[in-house]
């Protein structure tokens, strides 16, 4: 039987996700049409949310895997969705070593150089058309270690593009207060906000292009700025999703060539 493949993602109920989860799944089933492939869903509010909806029923990854060990698997690849090896990543490894059955873990989608720089490439057309404004990456933000890897976005996306690039977070670290201020001094009346998420969701449509007093858009607004929103995360631009199938497709490979990686990381 072939390994199988189960995408662990976080979950939401907005229509966005819902959208955003079915163009990575066709991707996926395009570039790996032999290999079965599972969604799981890793916030139990969300799953709890779902149960008491009219839609599907979602299941955890430990209920997934479970599942998958009575069907007569003998291992499977999951594959994170989440973007950085933070809280929520952890927690997953914490369960899958619960699994009836052998899993690779895989690591979430941002984690060597070459994926920073190939997430930068992906959103080149984007970033580049658009050369007088200043660019605004802003990503969800952690109390995790990881915490730093928002600095080195920064340094990579600054090699590619210039200094017109600039990351901010939602929540916790890194502090990002003194971002609106930084664009201003460096001479920008006009900024992109770039949503550096794989959904564009509830945070994004409050905490980023909200009206509410401390969104992302008012705070950039209050300072002066012309502000342009992207509108969709990650998971919906063509390229960025084309980047996260060949990079999902590099890990089933691997995993496949080498009958000794279960229970570890990619």
């Amino acid at each position: 039987m072939k390994i199988p493949l189960v995408l662990a993602a976080f979950g939401t109920v907005s229509t966005e996700a819902a959208a955003t989860y079915d163009t990575i799944d066709r991707e996926i089933r395009r570039h790996l049409a032999d290999t079965p492939v599972f969604w799981a869903r890793t916030a139990r509010v969300i799953r709890d949310r779902a149960a008491n909806a009219t839609g599907p029923i979602w299941h955890s990854p430990l209920e997934v895997l479970t599942d998958l060990a009575a069907q007569g698997y003998g291992k499977a690849i999951v594959q994170p969705l989440q973007l950085l090896p933070g809280h929520e990543f952890h927690q997953l490894r914490r369960q899958c070593r619960q699994s009836p059955l052998p899993c690779h873990v895989a690591l979430p989608l941002l984690t060597t150089p070459q994926d920073y720089h190939g997430l930068a490439e992906a959103l080149a057309t984007l970033i580049d058309k658009r050369q007088e404004q200043a660019i605004l990456l802003v990503g969800h933000g952690t109390s995790h270690p990881i915490w730093v890897a928002y600095h080195a976005i920064e340094t990579i996306f600054r090699q590619r593009f210039g200094r017109r690039i600039y990351v901010g977070v939602i929540d916790n670290n890194p502090d990002s207060t003194a971002v609106p201020g930084e664009i201003v001094a460096e001479g920008w009346n006009r900024v992109c906000l770039l949503p550096l998420l794989f959904v564009a969701g509830m945070h994004f449509h409050r905490d980023v292009i909200g009206s509410g007093p401390h969104s992302w858009r008012t705070r950039l607004e209050r300072a002066g700025l012309e502000v342009e929103c992207i509108d969709r995360g990650l998971g919906r631009h063509p390229a960025t999703v084309a980047f996260i199938a060949a990079r999902i497709k590099e890990t089933v490979y691997q995993v496949g060539d080498n009958d000794t990686a279960t229970c570890q990381l990619r």
